[in-house]
This record gives structure tokens, sequence and C-alpha cells, in this order.
């Protein structure tokens, strides 16, 4: 734990083992941040610092020093009086370490997830469709050759289930894996998700894109449009909310996908990390260096909001 003031000097510290420190508390009493830390983080610090005496949230920092070996550390800085403030620093290297380790992990469920998909979804449209399209035809020709108006009916009765049963097979192919996303783009795939979604469910879902360029990496629109997927899913049935609005926009190398409904909302505290597919949308946006943001109050709605680098 280090005492600073509000100009970065350090006034205290306390150290369970103080060879474990960047410095000795010789090096550093009496010295600023900048005197004592590398440049760059020196300014990110004095920057937090600031930050925290004009507010009384925490400011946590996460940064690397070159010790031994490359060390990872976090440090959470709280205003003590008006100008002090008091900075618990903890070594978080192993838990950093294990936090990539889970991440690689979850990467490559999320692409086995993925092509586990992909080839149920051509199984169902090249084996258990076209074997269904047989059968219906089958049925056709034996309705149109039959002399007895009640086994034609009834024919024709059993011809048009298994038209349906087509219809339902193509959109559960289509939900696991978008051919239009690969087709016409992640834009355009999405709109059509939207549009489906309003025929379907009782939600009205709007559909605002803002893109430049459609020159989108295969894993960030797949990744998008996931979220997209997952988060009207939850839209139709927790929500109640009767709109929605789904917007796409592009801004210095980034893409932003926000949903947003006015519907019961949501207690974050309340709800499992786990639970409405949170997880697994933040699973996905993270592995791609991005952000996933939810804004949500009981009875005032969600805003859900995942930003990631466009390469």
């Amino acid at each position: 734990m280090f005492v600073l003031k509000r100009d970065g000097t350090y006034v205290d510290y306390h150290a369970r083992n103080p060879q474990l420190l960047f410095a000795p508390p010789t090096a550093f009493l009496g010295k600023t941040v900048r005197d004592v830390m590398p440049p760059p983080l020196a300014e990110v610090f004095m920057e937090a610092i600031e930050r925290t005496c004009q507010g009384d949230d925490t400011v946590v920092i996460e940064y690397r020093l070159p010790l031994d070996k490359p060390t990872d550390f976090e440090a959470r800085i709280v205003r003590a009086g008006e100008h002090h403030v008091i900075t618990t620093v903890r070594d978080v290297t192993d838990l950093k370490h294990m936090k990539e380790v889970n991440r690689d992990l979850a990467g490559r469920l999320i692409a086995s997830q993925e092509a586990e998909r992909h080839r149920i979804a051509r199984e169902l449209h090249d084996g258990v469709s076209q074997r269904i399209a047989v059968m219906k035809m089958t049925l056709d020709f034996m309705a149109m050759h039959d002399d007895s108006p009640e086994a034609r009916t009834r024919l024709e009765e059993l011809s048009g289930a298994a038209d349906g049963v087509l219809r339902d097979l193509h959109d559960v192919a289509h939900a696991l894996h978008p051919v239009e996303l690969e087709v016409t783009g992640l834009a355009a795939a999405t709109e059509k998700l939207c549009r489906d979604l309003s025929k379907r469910a009782s939600v009205n879902v709007r559909f605002t894109p803002r893109l430049a360029t459609e020159d989108i990496d295969t894993d960030v629109a797949l990744c998008l449009y996931r979220v997209a997927q997952e988060a009207l899913r939850n839209v139709v049935q927790h929500s109640r909310a009767r709109e929605a609005h789904v917007r796409l926009t592009e801004d210095s190398g980034h893409l932003t996908l926000e949903i947003s409904d006015v519907g019961v909302g949501f207690d974050p505290e309340r709800v499992d990390r786990s639970g409405l597919g949170l997880l697994s949308m933040r699973e996905r946006v993270t592995l791609l260096g991005g952000q996933l943001t939810i804004h949500t109050r009981p009875r005032r709605g969600t805003r859900l909001s995942a930003r990631v680098p466009m390469r």
C-alpha cells in the first residue's frame, strides 16, 4: 500500500516484503511518480490520481513492470482526504496467466462449437431436408394419381406437413450457420435477422446500419452476429418489450453493435454472469480484444453494447 499526495509524491508505504518492491523505499519516499515510474506509466498513474481526487470512485489500473521477470500488477486507487490517495497494489501475474489460459480454452470451445454448428447445418440442408423433399414430391405425385378423394385429401395434408417441416429445418439450419453472413455481409445478415424476428415474434425490431465498408474480418462479423442473435433472443424471451432497436456503427477502426429495448430490464447484481447468454457473448467479444457493456435497471429497459476492432 502506498500513500501519495495529489501531485504524485510518495509519503508513506506498507509492504509485507520490501524486497519485492519495484524500487527501495529510499528511492521513492519523498519522490514523485514521475521520478520513479517509467514515463508512459507515470502519466497513466498521474491521470488516475487526479481522477480519483475529483470523485469518489475507485480507479483501477493494470500494468506490467520489468522486475526479475515481467510481472503484472493491479493498482486500486482511492481518495484519502482532499489532497491524498491510497494505492493498493497486488501481483496478478498468475491470475492473468490463468485468465489467458481460460481465454484460449474458451476460444477453442467457441471455434469447435461453430464448426459443429456448420456440420449440423450442412447435414440438415444436404441430408435431412433433401430426403423430406423427396418424400413431399412422392406424396404430391400420389395425390395427383389417386382416384380416391379421401386419400387424395390425406396425401395433400401430409405433403403440406412435410412442407412445414422443410421450412422449420431451413430456419434451424440458418440459425446454426447463417449463409447470408458469408454471401452478403454483416449488415445485410443482421438486417435479415431483425426482419425475420419481427415476423415471428411480437417484437418490432428496427435496424440502423452506419458502415463505411463491408470489408470485415470473418471472425469479427460472426462474433457480432452471434451477439445480436443472443441479445435479441433475450429481448423476446425476457424483456416483454414490443420494440427493439439494433444499431451497427463504425468508427476509429472499431465496430459497435448496440441492442436496446424499453422492456422490464433486470438487476445486473441478481443475474448470474452465466445467465441470459451473457457469458457466451462476453467471451466472444473478449476473445477479439473488444468490450461488452450492459446498461439496465428494473422497469427501465436494457441497452447492450459490443465494441470490437474491425481486424
